[in-house]
């Protein structure tokens, strides 16, 4: 799919097609896996949107913390953060955040 059909998805699937995104955010997309938006600060990745493949994203995500040294994966969900508990051993929860290490995130792929 290309940008605005994953935006359609997205949108239909509990999400927004009105994507306020910071000037530093990073944007990834893939036309078979969807898009993930994405910013750095200190040791941390902060995971805004992932729309479409979790799995594939995981995979990029650790990649990224990797190669820039990042420690922290910290994401957002509206849905019920539970089930990363579930996926994710270590895995932090605080409302509707979740944090993890990379290791965690890497062992959960």
């Amino acid at each position: 799919m290309n940008p605005a059909e994953w935006l359609e998805w997205y949108e239909a699937h509990g999400g927004t097609r009105d994507l306020e995104l910071d000037r530093r955010e990073t944007v990834l997309f893939h036309p078979e896996h969807g898009f993930i938006t994405f910013l750095t600060h200190d040791e941390t990745l902060e995971l805004h949107h992932l729309v479409g493949d979790g799995k594939y994203w995981q995979g990029v995500l650790a990649r990224v913390m990797r190669i820039h040294g990042l420690k922290t994966l910290h994401a957002f969900t509206r849905r019920n953060p539970r089930a990363w508990m579930r996926k994710y051993r270590g895995a932090r929860i605080t409302g509707y955040d979740m944090e993890i290490d990379l290791e965690a995130l890497e062992d959960g792929q």
